[in-house]
């Protein structure tokens, strides 16, 4: 059915050519990058055909608990920065960490909760891939989507790593320079994100143990944050790959009033198979907003969060130690909402561009029964597809505008109540 699904799209048969496996591109080179993310946690994010090993699962679970302690005791120093320092920066700076991290945290559990459905979905999109030869990955632009999708990925993986090896690597940098270089005997010793532990870490192999410790929970929720964002980019850029691909073949659709018999059926059937493939494509768009609903969600309100208290310590007070780190984590927050509406809205007009070739098509000269299929499927197009965080929110680059909005009510909130 999927063969012949095909065929028609393109309106001609599709010869069958035998290449090497990895002669032509497959779904798992869109996904390849957040799932090479996901392996590096202990997590594999849908089934495959190999199974992991019991130390891959043991790895996963003391990456978690080192998390979990990691956020525990943020929290715990936090309280005890507003009780006994009335610290407002360090505070700010420590409730942004606390939000980063508890987001990933959650984004992880939610993946690893949706595993069947996420698998569900990786298997429809292979269904609607293009796999038959190379003139067919052609007529989709498999290679030019790839592409952007490839180029996103790497720009905001680079950012988003570089904003963890600057907050990881910054304190023991520091302390290495005035050790090794300066020969200071008074190098404080600090960890790269707070300076509690239960224990005494400092001037003793603790201090690189807790260190280390810190530093994988950052990498943990880092990665958390970002899998799942490289995730969701990938999948948009094939379901907008294939709305494009229909519409296209709609505008090639030609109907002709009074053919032959034979021609008339071939060409009913053609339509129907455009149709079936428009629904299996509305479908995936279902499936993607039921698996990541919820971290979409958790996106918005912890970016805005994170939007407004860095905006608030960047205003209060200046300090060349926590300036580049919070910049570098205010960037990645904005980035990372502003690719997830771009995105949704290239969705929203690839989704409409069906309804529009539809209009365009030649139905003034198709018989009724055409006119009949063409204004169902019109209809079905009315609806705008796009990334929905829950039932809350419709996401668009319009949504951008919203965040900000909110973001600078929550800003000005705080602003007005430390004043």
């Amino acid at each position: 059915m999927i063969g012949f699904l095909k065929q028609k799209i393109f309106g001609r048969p599709v010869k069958s050519v035998k290449k090497p496996k990895n002669a032509y591109y497959v779904v798992g080179d869109f996904l390849r990058w957040p799932v090479i993310l996901y392996k590096t946690l202990g997590i594999v994010p849908y089934g495959t055909d190999q199974n992991p090993g019991l130390w891959f699962y043991v790895y996963f679970l003391l990456l978690m608990a080192n998390l979990v302690i990691t956020v525990t005791e943020t929290v715990l120093f936090t309280v005890i920065s507003f009780r006994e320092n009335n610290d407002v920066l360090e505070g700010c700076i420590l409730c942004g960490y606390i939000t980063f991290t508890v987001t990933g945290v959650l984004k992880i559990i939610t993946v690893v909760m949706q595993k069947e459905k996420l698998t569900t979905l990786v298997r429809r999109l292979e269904s609607c891939f293009p796999q038959f030869n190379e003139m067919e990955q052609e007529q989709f632009a498999v290679k030019t989507y790839l592409k952007r999708c490839h180029l996103f990925t790497k720009c905001f993986s680079v950012l988003m790593m570089a904003m963890f090896f600057t907050h990881s690597l910054s304190a023991i940098v520091i302390y290495a320079f005035q050790r090794l270089w300066l020969r200071s005997v008074d190098a404080k010793q600090s960890l790269p994100f707070f300076d509690y532990a239960p224990w005494d870490w400092r001037g003793s192999w603790k201090y690189y143990m807790t260190y280390v410790g810190q530093s994988l929970s950052g990498y943990a929720a880092t990665c958390g944050n970002m899998s799942c964002d490289l995730m969701i980019f990938a999948m948009v850029f094939q379901v907008t790959m294939y709305f494009d691909r229909l519409s296209k073949a709609l505008r090639e659709f030609r109907i002709r009033r009074h053919g032959r018999v034979d021609e008339t059926s071939n060409k009913m059937e053609e339509l129907r198979s455009l149709i079936v493939y428009h629904i299996k494509i509305l479908g995936l768009t279902d499936l993607i907003n039921a698996v990541f609903g919820v971290p979409l969600l958790l996106n918005f309100m912890a970016s805005s969060w994170l939007v407004c208290l860095v905006g608030f310590q960047l205003t209060i007070d200046f300090s060349p130690e926590h300036f580049c780190k919070q910049v570098l984590l205010l960037v990645s927050a904005l980035v990372e909402i502003f690719l997830l509406c771009s995105f949704s809205q290239m969705l929203i007009n690839a989704s409409e561009n069906v309804r529009l070739a539809v209009y365009e098509m030649n139905w003034t000269e198709a018989e009724p029964q055409f006119r009949k299929m063409l204004i169902l499927l019109s209809l079905r197009a009315r609806k705008p597809i796009c990334l929905n965080a829950t039932v809350i929110l419709n996401v668009s680059i319009e949504t951008m505008s919203i965040f900000l909005r909110v973001s600078y009510k929550f800003f000005c909130a705080v602003r007005m109540m430390y004043k």
